[in-house]
Order: structure tokens, then C-alpha cells, then sequence
């Protein structure tokens, strides 16, 4: 799927008949969920049309290059994005003088973990970056001592819920044994994560935050998620209202 509630002045639509109909002061609101496409929608905002949710909010969702050079002072210290092969050279350099030894890359667009490579030493790294993983990556040093948190942020409605699974895996998500509980949510971690929200035009956000006994650092943000034993909460139809609400700012009636 391209495109999620692909819809024209609240009325769904196409893709054909998007580009076709469309024209300066229309209102269009979807979750573009293939990033070749998100310059079609870059075109249409230089033509007058504005989008929804905001086309910075989608492209950070789309890409875990764009997050770590755009969140580079909310991320673990030191995170770098090496895009060719041969950059992994100045990571490599990087780390060794701040004695940084393990670290973790992130494959660009993949989810769930599965793209998520663990680095015990700065060799096995050299090696997944050359032979493994496919640049553009991101490269982080590896935290020890910390918890991981799902964080959702709908409008009033805030939700935290504590990733974990055994200490001798690595990986806290599900496809991996990993299991979430909600929990109360921290003051400070919710205002960090408002804070991320803002900075990149997120209306709601699902964010994973790595939160130390001193620091809490951005892990990932995205327009989607698991709503998986949220369904009390009602996530999808709060998107609903938001959406209704930008449109009827617009005069624009669902």
C-alpha cells in the first residue's frame, strides 16, 4: 500500500484522481506510506495545496536518516549517518577516540526491528555496515543500563507502555518475544516527547524513547504503530477527529 486514507477535501480518492482534480487551496489528507512518493506531495504543496498531516512529520516517519539528522540533539550522543560504505571509516575513527566499542545500526526504512543490527566491537561494525547492512544507516553507540518505552501521543490522550523481553536477547519487540505494559507515564518523558512532537509537526506520534537513569533520548518517531491492546483507547478514531478538526479550520466539511 502507497497510500492510507488517501482523501480530497475529506472525500476519498485515488492517487489518478488526486493529481487530476487537485488545484491551489484543496485540502488533502493521507499517510503516505511509500517515501518514492512524498515528492509528488512536496510538488503539490509548492502548487498551494496544503497536506495532512504535515509533509516534514511524514518524511521523518518515512526515514531513520532524516530523524537522526533532524533529532540530532535528542539522540543517544554521537549517533552518525554514514551513507556511502567507505564513510564507515569515520565512524570508526570517531568512536575509537571517545572509546565508544559497541554501538547498534538502524537500516534505512525497515521496521520492527528487523533492520536493527547489535555491534559488540567497532570490527563487527566495520563488517555489517560493508557486507550486511545497505547504506544510507544509522550508526549509534550502544546504551548500556536503560529502559525502553513506546510512547503515544494523541491530542489528550497519552499512553506509555514499558518494552521488554529476556536480557539475553537483545531486541525488545514483539516478532522477537519481546512484550509491552502500559504504565504511568513519566512528566518529564512526556514533555520530552511533546517537545520531539513539536519540532517535527507531528499532529499524534508514536515514539520510542531509551530512557537511563539520567537521560531520556529519542529512539524512533512515526505517524504509525502497533495499536495492539489499545483498543479501548479508540487511536484510529481520535486520527478521525483530528483530521475532521484541521479540515473544518479549512471550511472544509468531512
Amino acid at each position: 500500500m502507497h497510500f492510507q486514507g488517501l482523501a480530497l477535501n475529506g472525500k476519498r480518492t485515488n492517487i489518478r484522481g488526486l493529481l487530476s482534480k487537485s488545484k491551489k487551496g484543496d485540502k488533502v489528507s493521507c499517510r503516505i506510506e511509500n517515501p518514492r512518493f512524498i515528492g509528488i506531495f512536496y510538488g503539490m504543496e509548492s502548487r498551494g495545496i496544503d497536506i495532512f498531516p504535515p509533509l516534514l512529520s511524514q518524511s521523518l516517519s518515512l526515514s531513520k536518516v532524516h530523524q537522526a539528522l533532524h533529532y540530532r540533539d535528542y539522540m543517544v550522543p554521537d549517533t552518525q549517518v554514514v551513507f556511502r560504505k567507505f564513510h564507515v571509516q569515520h565512524v570508526l575513527k570517531s568512536f575509537a577516540e571517545n572509546n565508544i566499542l559497541k554501538a547498534v545500526i538502524k537500516q534505512e526504512h525497515a521496521s520492527m526491528g528487523m533492520g536493527t543490527h547489535p555491534c559488540w566491537s567497532l570490527n563487527e561494525l566495520a563488517l555489517t555496515v560493508i557486507h550486511i547492512a545497505k547504506p544510507p544507516v544509522v550508526v549509534q553507540p550502544m546504551l548500556e543500563n536503560f529502559r525502553e518505552y513506546r510512547l503515544l501521543i494523541f491530542g489528550d490522550t497519552i499512553i506509555a507502555k514499558e518494552k521488554i523481553n529476556s536480557d539475553k536477547i537483545f531486541w525488545n519487540n514483539r516478532i522477537f518475544g519481546g512484550v509491552t505494559k502500559v504504565v504511568s507515564p513519566d512528566k518529564q518523558i512526556v514533555e520530552f516527547g511533546k517537545e520531539v512532537m513539536r519540532i517535527g509537526a507531528f499532529p499524534w506520534a508514536y515514539i520510542d524513547l531509551l530512557v537511563t537513569d539520567d537521560n531520556c533520548f529519542l529512539s524512533e518517531i512515526n505517524l504509525s504503530g502497533s495499536n495492539a491492546g489499545l483498543k479501548e483507547y479508540n487511536l484510529n478514531q481520535l486520527k478521525r477527529k483530528m483530521i475532521d478538526e484541521w479540515l473544518e479550520t479549512s471550511g472544509v466539511a468531512s
